[in-house]
């Protein structure tokens, strides 16, 4: 059994004003949505959670490690801002644990760790990009968690019946009211309906099981480690598609966390496969 760890970055918010220049933008909110996948085998559950911990526990220090488990979170947002920091700009608040890696002077080390972590473990890693402003554009009516969250589950189901055969798949994620209430409405049959009807290869969703398994962080010690690796991968799939190419700067960890992206069963490539975008935009931007 593949467990898949989830996470986001961006903003499903459709609320969308008309600036000056004309372009529609979403008002408060982001132009992308990107829902990411981390896939790992439940064998490795234990060791993996483990390694990261310990990671940060040498990088952090035992007095941060001691404080609330928020204060060291790994996101893609803090690693940004800790790199920004230590290169000497003024950036906004961080948890207060980022302070001790600062003065520790570890910053590239735990990036450095953070990627050896991908490498050794090699996790079957999905992004679903959405693009809101594109879906505007060409007047989508697809909610933007459904879009998100159906592609997820259709390359998921389509890597594991083509390529991996005889594993199942399910979602671990963190409470979160509308990714639940989705689920809930009965809109994800829905839509997975509506993507197989335009399939010729039929996506076998009985591999995975119906909905993600939602967690309680303070109970799910192992877990919360492992949700903070789609937080990377989403924030660094943004950044991807935002520049339209490979994202520059060490926090990002692209080069460790491409080639785990699930190749086309057909194809070989990344696009496509690990990575989708709603809506096409027909040419994809380069990985590597």
């Amino acid at each position: 059994m593949l467990l898949f760890y989830v996470d986001e970055s961006g903003g499903t918010s459709m609320s969308f004003t008309t600036p000056r220049h004309g372009r529609t933008r979403p008002q408060g909110s982001s132009d992308l949505f990107v829902l990411a996948a981390v896939g790992i085998h439940d064998s490795s559950r234990a060791r993996l959670a483990l390694e990261l911990r310990e990671a940060k526990y040498r990088c952090f220090g035992e007095g941060a490690m001691d404080r609330p488990w928020n204060d060291t979170e790994l996101k893609g947002t803090f690693l940004a801002h800790v790199v920004r920091h230590r290169d000497g700009e003024r950036m906004g608040r961080l948890p207060a644990g980022y302070s001790a890696l600062l003065a520790r002077d570890k910053v590239d080390e735990l990036l450095h760790n953070l990627g050896q972590i991908f490498a050794k473990f090699r996790p079957l890693v999905f992004a679903t990009v959405v693009d809101k402003l594109a879906m505007v554009e060409r007047e989508d009516t697809s909610t933007v968690i459904g879009a998100a969250y159906s592609r997820l589950y259709e390359r998921v189901a389509l890597t594991l019946d083509q390529v991996n055969e005889g594993e199942g798949g399910l979602f671990v994620a963190d409470q979160q009211d509308e990714h639940e209430a989705y689920f809930r409405s009965g809109a994800m049959k829905g839509d997975l309906d509506g993507l197989a009807a335009r399939r010729s290869t039929k996506p076998n969703f009985r591999l995975l099981i119906d909905k993600p398994v939602w967690i309680d962080s303070s109970l799910s010690t192992w877990d919360r480690e492992l949700i903070q690796l789609p937080d990377l991968v989403a924030y660094a799939t943004y950044e991807w598609y935002k520049v339209g190419g490979p994202p520059q700067g060490a926090n990002f960890l692209w080069d460790k966390i491409e080639p785990c992206f699930a190749e086309h069963w057909n194809t070989t490539k990344v696009q496509r496969g690990g990575i989708i975008v709603h809506p096409d935009p027909g040419r994809y931007p380069p990985v590597a």
